[in-house]
């Protein structure tokens, strides 16, 4: 019976493994989005940490994603950060749905903030401005738009998530 248990922990082991990569491919292909589709300029994250290399390869990759660059990136953050949450809760139904609900929440008060721009930025801490990685929030709201479009890519990515994630424990408990 020991021993039984033993394999079980390596399973699940296993299984938060693969949900880690998937995850952190999901946010690689993002990134890819991000340096074909979109300019440098646009994304903080290329901006501050690719500097011209961003730039170049911005000009060398084709418009990789065409009509799909609009929204992918909503649904790859959410479906991304739920695999890899997932990957630390995600044992149980339960554990898998609040991983994909807590961020398909986030992503929507997210895209939902840059409706409500002038609102939400008086909300935006002073202390923010210390920190590299904080003191864009403020632009994040007021350069970006709504788009309904991203709402449903939140709420996909969300719900392919949730699927993703339950269907492993099914097959971990088969196996």
């Amino acid at each position: 019976m020991k021993r039984r248990y033993i394999n079980r922990e390596r399973q699940i082991s296993k299984v938060s493994y693969v949900r880690l990569f998937t995850g952190f491919a999901g946010l690689s292909l993002g990134v890819l989005l991000y340096l074909s589709d979109r300019p440098p300029e646009s994304t903080w994250f290329v901006q501050n940490y690719l500097h011209s290399s961003g730039e170049a390869l911005h000009r060398i990759l084709p418009d990789l994603f065409g009509t799909l660059d609009r929204n992918i990136a909503s649904f790859l953050h959410t479906f991304s950060f739920t695999m890899i949450t997932g990957a630390f809760v995600g044992e149980s139904k339960t554990g898998c749905f609040m991983a994909a609900f807590i961020w398909c929440v986030v992503n929507v008060l997210f895209e939902v903030g840059q409706y409500f721009d002038t609102i939400v930025i008086r909300f935006i801490p002073d202390w923010f401005e210390q920190y590299k990685f904080l003191k864009t929030v403020d632009d994040y709201f007021i350069a970006g738009s709504f788009d309904l479009g991203d709402i449903v890519a939140i709420f996909a990515g969300a719900l392919v998530g949730f699927t993703v994630l339950v269907y492993q424990n099914r097959q971990d408990s088969i196996d």
